[in-house]
């Protein structure tokens, strides 16, 4: 006995759920092209006066059912071939985290697992070198303050005796000078110069007197020779003294300048030394070693970018250095996709650098994932004969997890004027292939196609059983599906 069947409202909820025991097992309809005659003598037709293999949805259950119809179109077809991958870390976003200096850890703030952020605190070291570090910085800091104190007093000597130089060879009185220049500091200058100054003044003076005398033959030749010696002797003491300090005030005052270059050079190389150790120089900047008191030693490993900890390999109390890994630090918001090319295939990589394929896990059949191909081997591994391609997929919605197998889809070619429908427009069942037509209104025929080629999760080729342009359900054939099993099962029953 054929059948049609026409959904009752109530019904359709029941049939989405109790069709999915078994239906692809349990598929006993026979309709559409090539079904045999009823042997009941309906003439093609059931008891209701339906044809056979029709079922029957009324148009306001479509969309609690998911019912979509679209024509079936001719078009391209993009062919591809599944090879085996493997999901991967982004190596470019992996991050094996070794403390820099050595010492015992003090604390670990995160465990296996944990989600930290870039900056973030992972765990705290003690450690000598940086408590030495820090310490060393201390004294490079006071070393420049003392040496810019120097050089700046070095600096107002040399200005106070250029000054006074100048000042002294306008040869005016002594107290005019000493009373121009009190309270400005100078040192030993003041009193060098102005002794010479004042020596040569008296100088100047009994000479320019005895001179006068012996013009008026007042003073013997022999006194008036005397006085114009130790003129001479005066002014030649009064000019080295001025020269020398000139000279001994800008000495030091170079001197002072480079004392100060030096405790800066000292400086510096505390900063680097503190930065070697992961300081940045805002934090070398902000250091206040002595008010640290007993963390002065203290290092703490930060996380360089924000990840997932994959691993964890320290604990409390433990020492540590360089040569051991604390912590496995992996952004998993990208993630890459590699398969192994064997040589026959080489020619499917040509192009593919930097365009997008697809790929699939077993953890998720129905969805499909995009990757981004940005390696396709440059070396044949001797051993496997194969090529290795590398592409990165976005992962921020976290369904993909470092070794999870992969069904990677490497294009191979357009076939064109196909006669194609959507993958979820094909049902199987007992060996057979169909999907469901729509009549015209609330009915919908299933019609056994023959399929050719077909892209997975995306279009089938139709070769034989439907023509272009008829419409076809896309989407929803479960609800035709499930009615058409469950009447199946009760003409089973009938039959008994």
């Amino acid at each position: 006995m054929t059948f049609s069947k026409k959904i009752p409202p109530g019904l359709l909820a029941g049939l989405l759920l109790g069709a999915a025991l078994g239906a692809g097992s349990l598929f006993l309809i026979r309709g559409g092209p090539g079904t045999p005659p009823d042997p009941g003598g309906h003439g093609g037709h059931d008891e209701g006066g339906h044809a056979p293999g029709v079922v029957e949805l009324p148009r306001e259950q479509w969309i609690p059912a998911g019912l979509r119809v679209e024509p079936a179109e001719e078009g391209d077809l993009t062919l591809v071939r599944a090879v085996t991958g493997s999901v991967s870390a982004n190596e470019d976003r992996l991050a094996h985290v070794y403390p820099v200096v050595e010492g015992i850890a003090h604390e670990v703030y995160v465990r296996f697992g944990d989600r930290v952020e870039r900056g973030d605190e992972l765990a705290l070291i003690d450690s000598r070198e940086v408590g030495q570090a820090k310490l060393a910085l201390v004294v490079a800091r006071q070393g420049v303050r003392i040496a810019s104190v120097n050089d700046e007093w070095a600096a107002t000597i040399h200005r106070n005796v250029k000054d006074l130089i100048e000042v002294l060879d306008g040869e005016p009185p002594v107290q005019e000078v000493v009373g121009r220049f009190e309270g400005r500091p100078m040192g030993e200058y003041r009193s060098q110069l102005l002794s010479s100054y004042a020596r040569f003044v008296q100088a100047r003076t009994e000479f320019d007197r005895d001179a006068e005398l012996n013009r008026r033959d007042a003073l013997s030749e022999k006194a008036y020779l005397q006085t114009k010696a130790e003129f001479e002797t005066a002014l030649a003491e009064y000019k080295a003294v001025m020269e020398q300090a000139a000279f001994t005030s800008e000495q030091h005052r170079l001197q002072s300048q480079q004392a100060l270059e030096q405790a800066r050079v000292a400086e510096g190389s505390a900063r680097s030394a503190l930065m070697i150790l992961g300081y940045d120089e805002a934090e070398v900047d902000a250091m206040d070693p002595l008010g640290e008191g007993e963390e002065v030693a203290h290092a703490t490993v930060t996380a360089p970018f924000s990840g997932t900890i994959t691993e964890k390999d320290v604990v409390i109390e433990e020492r540590v250095g360089p040569q051991k890994k604390l912590f496995d630090l992996a952004d998993l918001s990208t993630v890459w996709v590699r398969a192994d090319i064997y040589e026959k295939d080489l020619p499917l990589l040509a192009g593919l650098q930097g365009r997008t394929i697809r790929f699939r896990t077993e953890s998720y059949p129905d969805r499909d994932f995009e990757a981004e191909v940005f390696y396709t081997g440059d070396l044949v591994d001797p051993s496997t004969r194969t090529v290795r391609l590398v592409a990165e997929a976005d992962n921020a919605d976290g369904l993909l997890k470092p070794g999870q197998f992969a069904t990677v889809e490497l294009p191979v070619g357009v076939a064109g004027g196909v006669l194609r429908v959507p993958e979820s427009a094909l049902q199987e069942g007992g060996g057979e292939s169909y999907l469901f037509v729509h009549l015209g209104g609330d009915r919908f025929e299933r019609r056994d196609v023959a399929t050719g080629r077909r892209v997975p999760g995306e279009a089938v080729e139709v070769i034989g059983g439907l023509r272009p342009g008829e419409p076809v359900v896309v989407s929803g054939a479960f609800a035709l599906k499930s009615a058409m099993l469950l009447d199946a099962s009760g003409e089973a029953g009938h039959a008994h």
